[in-house]
């Protein structure tokens, strides 16, 4: 009886070992009969918006995992303007502009590249102003993706596709650093003198043009 049973838990382990990989194969096939494969191959539930459409091809010459297939399927989605939110233990596939406006997840820290996703991302900056660096890495979102300012925390909330969230993440590390010595004190100096020049400014009446703003630190 314990051969038996050791023979058993062995047939089962193999079982599940091999259900974790699959085919994953296609030239020019509907992205829905992909999706389709993928969740009788793996279990996994979904639900596809009408507008979900098109083609792909998705090339392994062997078997590949299903974590594997599940990052290339989201890839799929994503070349053609798809993406999945998860919504308990399904996910809704339909097109990425109505998605992020959906239920996207909300992190504080910059979510992992895969599987290929729209999330959003709120970056407390250390150093450098919201308004400044949103102005210098606006182009970085993709044709999907929005990236707004908040002065009051000295935060940006992006939202975008995952793997474009990573590229400007590496992007904000090389930019919103302190300044060097020198820098600092030049904007230290000018921002004394903005602030001197406006104590000695007589009182302004209504129609009087406001002072420009003090010298920012980026």
């Amino acid at each position: 009886m314990k051969k038996l049973a050791m023979v058993l838990c062995l047939m089962i382990t193999v079982q599940v070992w091999s259900a974790e990989k699959m085919k994953f194969n296609y030239v020019n096939e509907e992205l829905t009969r992909v999706i389709e494969n993928y969740a009788k191959a793996t279990g996994q539930k979904f639900v596809i918006d009408s507008t979900v459409r098109g083609k792909i091809s998705i090339l392994n010459q062997s078997e590949i995992t299903t974590e594997e297939a599940f990052n290339q399927l989201s890839e799929a989605l994503a070349v053609n303007g798809f993406a999945f939110i998860k919504q308990g233990d399904f996910y809704t596939v339909k097109n990425a502009r109505a998605a992020q406006r959906d239920n996207v997840p909300v992190s504080a820290e910059v979510p992992a590249a895969q599987p290929q996703r729209m999330a959003t991302w709120v970056v407390a900056l250390k150093y450098g102003s919201a308004d400044s660096i949103q102005k210098d890495i606006r182009l970085l979102t993709s044709s999907y993706g929005e990236m707004s300012a908040s002065r009051e925390t000295n935060q940006l909330v992006i939202t975008d596709w995952t793997s474009n969230l990573q590229r400007i993440s590496e992007m904000l590390k090389q930019i919103d650093k302190p300044l060097d010595a020198n820098t600092a004190k030049i904007v230290a100096a000018q921002k004394k003198e903005w602030e001197a020049r406006n104590r000695m400014a007589p009182p302004k009446s209504k129609g009087d043009v406001k002072p420009p703003p003090p010298p920012s630190d980026m």
